[in-house]
């Protein structure tokens, strides 16, 4: 009988994979909920927990408005005093579009002008509340990273150094050839992926032992020092390398360096860290269309730079401890290049869906879908020629309605910029996140169905122990990549079944 025989049955091709997965996946969201738990709730749990409490009577708070409609005594009265229409909450013909505050009367012609453009424009888009999506720590985010990496490094060398130890006349009695791994190799390899963990524990220690004034330049110290001992260790290593190999190989193990100067020029932030903040990004509704503009420029170098984070990230970790250890295998050594390449692309496909899943969830998707919705988008109307259509002349200072005509570059358009194709594309990705949710959903899902059809395949040992365990954290990022996308969907089909029933919101 063939040792590469497969004979394990569907129980362990199948079913001991997804059983492990879920049990992996239940501890590891057990261990997340823990650590939120122990966080202040929010003010939407305090209310409820308020007004729920049967044994607590605490009356509930007075209403502070009330909707008149125009024309009655008590709106006589109240329209004594100078108001400004603000466009959130105004009553116009006895539905609210908007709401008036009490200021003093003002004659300065700036304030008028505001006035008109506020009171002309159309009505900002009302955002639904999106659900609190609880996500994965950066600590444990990288600690689980590290754990993936370091496994798959493992593995790959599994496939190039492995032993027959199991035959009677076997002449060792271990499952790989250790002396003809370079240890040096190994531990800039180590080192590479350890980066990052290693911010974020020191991170975490400082942040317990120091006070919180004193955090923000020890953060700036922890970060440099971290940067100087990677670097060195980095140095130390590739010395020794050096001297057992030839040039070309120095140049394939510092050729990421090369890309990152391309992506990220000489900033260390993306090297060492996903979020060089805490804060994530935030939408701030904003009446000024200008703002507007600039708040969905500051977000589309947010994603252009995630983006690039996971693609480097992902490349960067399957290129290491997948694709160098078989460049620096020895001449005589013979291995399965199909299967080594298969390991390459199954750990660049799993680093991929794990930053980003991290770097991409849906409460980042709907801060930009808030930003598209005020942003809107032009097209050009093919039925209008030169001066059979009413078009006024496109103004980056006023609000443009829904359906509204404009002339731009003598061209007219159809309802953010003309011909501005930055907006355009950012308009066509949060417009409805879900779609974006999708796509990284069904790469995940593809990868996971290959991997299985791989299973019942009659590959060899180390190619079945290998694909095995990169399942494992393949099911958790599907896990959290469906559960991100189902609540999007959800969500934005609600809110444009909200918009279609309210219909487009007119202009004057």
């Amino acid at each position: 009988m063939s040792c590469t025989e497969n004979e394990s049955g569907p129980f362990v091709v199948f079913f001991l994979p997804a059983v492990v997965g879920c049990l992996t996946i239940l501890l590891a969201r057990r261990w997340a909920n823990c650590q939120v738990s122990g966080t202040s709730s929010t003010a939407i749990s305090r209310r409820r927990k308020i007004i729920k409490d049967p044994l607590v009577k605490r009356p509930l708070p007075p209403i502070a408005t009330k909707m008149i409609p125009p024309g009655s005594k008590k709106a006589a009265g109240v329209a004594k005093k100078p108001t400004v229409p603000l466009p959130e909450e105004e009553i116009n013909g006895g539905k609210r579009v908007g709401r008036t505050a009490r200021v003093a009367p003002s004659t300065s012609p700036t304030a008028t002008v505001n006035d008109f453009k506020l009171a002309d424009g159309p009505m900002p888009p009302k955002h639904i509340p999106f659900p609190y999506i609880p996500q994965d720590g950066t600590l444990l985010f990288e600690a689980m990273t590290f754990i993936f990496t370091l496994t798959a490094m493992g593995l790959q060398f599994l496939n190039l150094y492995r032993t027959a130890w199991w035959l009677p006349h076997s002449y060792t009695n271990q499952a790989m050839n250790f002396y003809l791994i370079d240890p040096h190799l190994v531990a800039f390899i180590v080192t590479i992926i350890f980066r990052s963990l290693l911010l974020n524990i020191t991170l975490a220690v400082l942040k317990y032992i120091l006070a919180p004034k004193l955090m923000p330049h020890a953060i700036i110290a922890a970060r440099m020092f971290i940067l100087g001992v990677i670097l060195g260790a980095l140095a130390w290593c590739s010395y020794f390398i050096m001297l057992k190999y030839p040039l070309l190989k120095i140049f394939f193990l510092c050729y990421p360096a090369v890309i990152y100067f391309l992506l990220f020029g000489l900033q260390s932030g993306p090297f060492l860290e996903l979020n060089n903040s805490d804060t994530p990004p935030m939408h701030c509704c904003s009446h000024d269309p200008q703002q507007v503009r600039d708040e969905v420029e500051v977000l589309r170098q947010d994603f252009n730079l995630r983006v690039k984070k996971i693609l480097f990230n992902s490349i960067v970790g399957a290129y290491y401890t997948s694709f160098i250890p078989c460049c620096f295998a020895q001449s005589y050594l013979y291995y399965d290049v199909y299967g080594a390449s298969q390991q390459v692309a199954f750990v660049w496909g799993g680093l991929f869906g794990r930053y980003a899943s991290q770097l991409l969830p849906a409460t980042y998707c709907d801060v930009g879908h808030r930003a598209a919705l005020h942003l809107g988008r032009w097209r050009l109307h093919s039925t209008c020629t030169e001066g059979a259509c009413e078009a006024r002349a496109w103004s980056g200072a006023a609000w443009w309605p829904r359906g509204g005509r404009a002339a731009a570059g003598g061209e007219f358009a159809a309802a953010a910029q003309p011909a501005h194709a930055q907006h355009t594309r950012f308009y066509s990705v949060f417009i409805n996140p879900s779609v974006l949710l999708c796509m990284l959903l069904c790469l995940q899902l593809s990868l996971i169905v290959l991997q299985l059809c791989l299973l019942f395949s009659n590959i060899q040992w180390h190619n079945f122990l290998s694909v095995v365990i990169l399942l494992f954290i393949n099911y958790y990022t599907l896990f959290k990549m469906m559960r991100d996308y189902l609540i999007a969907w959800k969500v934005y089909r609600a809110e444009s079944m909200i918009q279609d029933k309210n219909g487009p919101v007119q202009g004057n």
